[in-house]
């Protein structure tokens, strides 16, 4: 077989899969380790996938539609809003994020919470929030509909004028490699702003996220940040998360 064709092999998987090992690779083209393991690094050097220890992940370009995201791994998300709803007291400041698993959190705090002040750029988030609050504020600026939340350069300049206690924010992706990616440098900006903004952030990935590469790499998480996971990251990731000092907290 020749390299273009075990090339675009490689591709075809890491496209249908959030990773792919380098042992399946190996029984699917029908050749040594090391040559998978030298395409791979090639393929990574082109930025055509991410190279991770014993495989390699897709590099996305962009995250799926809100939609499709709500419909993977529920239950997942379910439980680490429920974790973050036991964390947060009645009456707190809250700044959240836009995105499925903030939306997982804001629906336990819903039900469970009441007379907090809430910060955020998610217009759902704010109707979902209604019955628990005493005070919400939607962050200024362009209505991205896809997402149905308000992003850019206005968004930051409205979120600069407040503080809260609490910070819940999403992340595009997770590895070893990069540690914490997304997908565009205006949702990066924004996030780091809102961890920026509060005495404690909690940042929330459930387990679709481990692997996955956005093309924009996240600043470094304030010390003020810790993740919260549904299910324990793969032990590369574990040991970078612990190598750059960040807490991780599983449901």
């Amino acid at each position: 077989m020749l390299p273009s064709q075990r090339h675009a092999i490689i591709l075809d998987e890491v496209s249908r899969q959030p990773a792919v090992s380098i042992r399946s690779l190996t029984e699917r083209l029908g050749v040594s380790r090391e040559t998978v393991r030298k395409d791979i690094e090639l393929l990574a050097q082109e930025k055509k996938l991410n190279q991770v220890r014993g495989g390699a992940t897709n590099i996305r370009t962009k995250e799926p539609p809100m939609a499709s995201r709500s419909l993977t791994n529920p239950k997942g998300k379910e439980r680490i809003g429920s974790y973050v709803a036991r964390m947060i007291p009645d009456g707190a400041s809250v700044i959240i994020d836009n995105g499925s698993t903030t939306r997982a959190a804001a629906q336990a705090l819903a039900h469970s919470h009441q007379n907090l002040t809430v910060f955020t750029n998610d217009l759902t988030i704010a109707s979902i929030l209604t019955p628990a609050a005493t005070e919400i504020t939607i962050l200024g600026g362009r209505l991205d509909i896809s997402e149905n939340c308000t992003m850019g350069l206005d968004t930051l300049d409205h979120l600069r004028r407040y503080h809260a206690e609490f910070s819940l924010v999403g992340v595009g992706g997770l590895t070893a490699q990069a540690l914490f990616t997304d997908f565009s440098l205006e949702a990066a900006n924004l996030r780091h702003l809102m961890m920026q903004q509060a005495h404690r952030s909690l940042v929330l990935a459930d387990r679709s996220k481990f692997g996955v590469v956005g093309q924009v790499a996240m600043k470094p998480l304030p010390t003020s940040a810790s993740l919260v996971v549904d299910e324990m990251p793969p032990k590369e990731i574990m040991a970078a998360l612990t190598s750059a000092e960040i807490e991780v907290g599983q449901v």
